[in-house]
């Protein structure tokens, strides 16, 4: 069980990421950084910022739905987003900040907390970040082709949670995708 993928706090999340970054920066940079916030997150609070569906691909874990955005612009199905309007299209291997658009879903917590990743991952480039996350995401598993899921319950549990904290994560995250999906817009 996954936490529904939320567009609005990807896309003002990678925007602050790009910001920070002085406005472009590496895909696999970018997907990196929302993974580990994603992973901060789930260890501080219980809950992911961004959700998804996470992957372990050959150069480490990713957020699925995240790729699919910077790789196509926004979900296969989706009308047009805010992500279209912040960031440019992939450029060969970077993505480049439009638009700064004012943090109406990031809280001030998940901003502190993507504070803190920056301020740990911020300087690495990308082949330093995969090699951090082979390093020290013990719930990614090397795959040579395609790719494996990561449950949320495998992160909680490489973070050293206790077999209820795993369950509570489990339940919360069930019942969240069920109050996504009765409030969703129709």
């Amino acid at each position: 069980m996954n936490f529904r993928f939320d567009t609005d706090k990807a896309t003002e999340v990678a925007c602050l990421f790009l910001q920070k970054a002085g406005g472009r920066m590496n895909i696999m940079k970018l997907v990196k950084l929302v993974y580990l916030l994603d992973r901060l997150s789930l260890d501080r609070r219980g809950i992911p910022v961004v959700g998804g569906d996470y992957l372990s691909m050959r150069n480490g874990p990713v957020t699925s739905e995240l790729l699919d955005i910077v790789n196509a612009g926004k979900l296969f199905g989706e009308a047009d987003t805010r992500w279209e309007q912040c960031i440019s299209d992939r450029r060969n291997h970077d993505v480049q900040l439009e638009e700064m658009p004012p943090r109406e879903h990031v809280s001030d917590a998940e901003a502190v907390l993507a504070d803190a990743i920056w301020a740990e991952h911020g300087a690495k480039d990308q082949w330093q970040l995969v090699e951090w996350c082979h390093t020290h995401c013990p719930e990614w598993t090397p795959v040579t082709r395609g790719c494996a899921p990561i449950a949320v319950e495998r992160i909680a549990i490489a973070l050293g949670k206790a077999p209820e904290v795993v369950q509570r994560l489990r339940q919360e995250a069930a019942e969240l995708n069920l109050l996504g999906e009765i409030f969703a817009p129709a």
